[in-house]
């Protein structure tokens, strides 16, 4: 890996420092000159006063005419006629006037001029006319970089303060909150993925926890006791449907027959099928009972403020995966905007589901595990009895971040 991330560097350096050719530097110099004298906005086929679709012959012929134009001798006649009109357009007095000519320094300068600027246009037609006007146009149609005082660099663009925390936020609050509860998605499966097999380990000797099946063994598997409310009342309640209808129950409570309407369906807590065959209770390491019953299944077995043993379904494959959704990209524009324009507008959904958050004090400690309900096979959360139950440790808000999986 090391030697890859040095030849990388080293190839980006190289291609850093070989960025323009000795071909693209003298391009560059010319163009600067040429805007220096003749025009900020004046090309090279401007100079010549040609179009830039212009082909070899046209651009030789340009030439030729544009240099007869600007030879130092022709020059140098021009600027001594026209220095005689203007001084004697200029000075006009009564008698007798005398035009004296330019002195020797002034023409020497417009020869110099013209020297100049015939061998700027010699050099812009060999351009044109050899293999550098493909670069040439290339850096006409995408732009020409400037002097930064050691070489010639592309004006970068320099993000304001902005679009600074606009892309610190899509990185940290989109990419990297993404990534953590991934993290936190993954280790929470190999914690209760761990304490399964563990589970089946010490019940029946194999991580597998096939055990009691009829026709397979010696012996058939003797079928578990029906559940009856005289021994414990271990009914395998659904924990959101339990959940649902101690809300329900408290806003009964409350609001009188406000929620009468809704203490059925989902509400109302069902009997469902409980574990089979023969079953084993282990202890596991932080006390918790499990039972382990003879097809592999492991439930957590609990006894609520009335007495009654409850079994929950351990399942790693209902731990729901995260989402974008859930990510801070997501939850703080629609926080800021429920706390905002929210409030004016109003959303009762929203003002529901945080009554009702309010109402359940466990929603706001560290979130139960999921489990599956063994006849529904819907994702369940813990009830509101949170003693006896199975937690994540540290701080767990849906969708703000992420926890490890603890007892």
């Amino acid at each position: 890996m090391k030697p890859f991330a040095l030849f990388l560097s080293l190839f980006v350096f190289f291609g850093l420092v070989a960025a323009w050719s000795k071909e693209d530097y003298e391009i560059f110099g010319l163009r600067d000159e040429v805007a220096a004298h003749e025009g900020a906005n004046v090309t090279f086929y401007d100079l010549l006063e040609i179009r830039p679709n212009a082909n070899q012959e046209q651009i030789t012929k340009a030439y030729r005419k544009k240099s007869r134009t600007i030879h130092p001798d022709k020059v140098k006649r021009a600027f001594i006629a026209n220095y005689a009109k203007d001084k004697s357009k200029a000075k006009s007095h009564g008698g007798v006037n005398v035009n004296k000519g330019p002195t020797q320094r002034e023409i020497d300068a417009a020869v110099k001029d013209a020297d100049a600027r015939s061998a700027r246009l010699n050099l812009v037609a060999n351009v044109l006319r050899g293999p550098g006007r493909e670069r040439y146009d290339h850096f006409l149609k995408n732009g020409f970089p400037l002097w930064k005082g050691t070489g010639y660099y592309y004006s970068r663009f320099r993000p304001g303060l902005g679009s600074v925390m606009v892309g610190l936020f899509l990185v940290f609050g989109g990419g990297a909150h993404y990534a953590a509860l991934i993290l936190g998605w993954k280790r929470q499966r190999e914690f209760v993925d761990r304490y399964i097999r563990q589970a089946r380990r010490a019940a029946w000797g194999d991580e597998m926890g096939v055990r009691g099946i009829p026709g397979i063994d010696s012996t058939a598997a003797a079928p578990a006791p029906a559940p009856e409310a005289s021994e414990g009342g271990a009914m395998a309640v659904n924990r959101r449907q339990k959940r649902m209808m101690d809300r329900e129950n408290k806003k009964d409570k409350k609001g009188g027959g406000r929620a009468s309407s809704r203490n059925s369906g989902t509400s109302t807590p069902t009997e469902q099928t409980a574990s089979t065959g023969e079953r084993k209770r282990v202890v596991a390491e932080n006390g918790k009972t499990l039972i382990v019953d003879s097809i592999g299944n492991v439930f957590l077995e609990e006894q609520n403020e009335d007495g009654e043993r409850q079994e929950f379904l351990l399942d790693i494959d209902q731990i729901e995966r995260p989402t974008l959704r859930q990510t801070m990209l997501f939850k703080l524009p629609i926080w800021c905007f429920n706390r905002t324009v929210g409030r004016v507008l109003g959303t009762p959904a929203e003002e529901e589901s945080d009554s009702d958050e309010a109402e359940e004090p466990w929603l706001r400690r560290p979130r139960p595990l999921l489990h599956r309900s063994p006849a529904l096979g819907s994702v369940e959360s813990a009830p509101s009895d949170h003693d006896s139950e199975i937690y994540l440790t540290g701080t767990c808000t849906p969708g703000v971040g992420y926890c490890f999986l603890g007892f």
